[in-house]
């Protein structure tokens, strides 16, 4: 016999209704009896209840979609703990579906996937993002949020994010202040996040009446395999300090300076962005504009839920021994 709630009520001599007053704990209107052998009859037939029908039907569901499209560098990591958290304090549960590296067509299948599941909404984690796919989102009606990624030429795309801009000019002050000038920017990308930290890297150089040489500005994917690459690009060109576009592009880059016989920090500076657990596992350990990446996933699911204007996560710089003193 099917464990369905028309048999469970046939095996118990019940309505239908009862049944699902039963299996929906309105003990209230029942004696408890009939509730608890009703229960134990649908656990006997193996019932289990259809959460996804039952949301549709009432027009209710507590379903998050989070969706991942990078997984270049570790940070993601942490939003997703936030998510979890802060979804499980507010009695939410969270769907998590794996968009690749960047694809531009896996995305936008992951996109319509998650839609099909009728979420109170979309997180996406991203590192870059394509006019197809908030298109797609936008048509949809359904809530949704960009997390560590932005375009604020286009406002109505609401996010939840650090500051690009201000972490380039961060990083770049921090350099300044501890007298280098001739200082490089490694491993961003071409993507509007990467834009954005190249231009507040140009900013405080200007600022601060520093030349900007084409030489020291060296696109990269984020990666650890990638710093060591760019290493031998910036190597010559008299840079006493960099600011690396990842941890991981950091570890890449003195992996590469060690097997070169370069002394760190000694003959090179490094300050990398993100500031995960890879900063203090390094030789040296690297000092960082840090990310709030927990509290970026936390945020990311007060803003969904009370439809909030977005927003950006205080970032700050965390010394250790990567950056030296001129």
């Amino acid at each position: 016999m099917k464990p369905t709630i028309k048999n469970i009520a046939k095996a118990a001599g019940v309505s239908t209704a009862t049944v699902s007053r039963a299996l929906s704990n309105k003990d209230d209107v029942l004696k408890p009896s009939t509730a608890k052998r009703i229960r134990q009859i649908a656990q006997e037939m193996g019932y289990h209840k259809n959460v996804a029908a039952s949301q549709l039907a009432s027009h209710i569901t507590n379903t998050i979609a989070v969706i991942i499209n990078y997984h270049q560098t570790n940070f993601w990591k942490d939003i997703i703990n936030g998510i979890l958290q802060r979804a499980y304090e507010l009695n939410h549960k969270v769907i998590i579906f794996s968009a690749g590296n960047n694809d531009s067509a896996r995305l936008t299948e992951t996109v319509n996937e998650a839609l099909e599941h009728q979420a109170t909404g979309i997180l996406l984690i991203s590192g870059k993002i394509e006019p197809a796919q908030l298109k797609i989102l936008d048509k949809a009606r359904m809530p949704y949020r960009l997390i560590s990624i932005y375009d604020q030429q286009h406002p109505e795309q609401r996010f939840i994010s650090s500051d690009n801009v201000a972490i380039g000019e961060k990083a770049t002050n921090y350099l300044i202040t501890h007298g280098h000038q001739k200082i490089g920017i490694v491993g961003i990308d071409h993507s509007s996040t990467g834009q954005q930290r190249l231009f507040g890297y140009q900013r405080a150089m200007t600022a601060a009446q520093l030349t900007i040489n084409p030489h020291w500005i060296c696109y990269g994917d984020y990666g650890y395999q990638n710093g060591q690459e760019l290493f031998e690009k910036i190597e010559g060109h008299e840079l006493t300090a960099v600011i690396a576009g990842s941890d991981l592009t950091a570890a890449g880059l003195i992996k590469a300076a060690t097997k070169h016989h370069i002394h760190l920090p000694d003959q090179l500076s490094i300050i990398c962005i993100d500031g995960s657990m890879i900063c203090e596992i390094t030789n040296p350990t690297l000092t960082s504009v840090t990310q709030d990446f927990y509290q970026m996933g936390v945020k990311s699911v007060d803003n969904l839920l009370n439809d909030e204007p977005s927003l950006f996560i205080p970032t700050s710089i965390h010394e250790r021994s990567s950056v030296k003193n001129i």
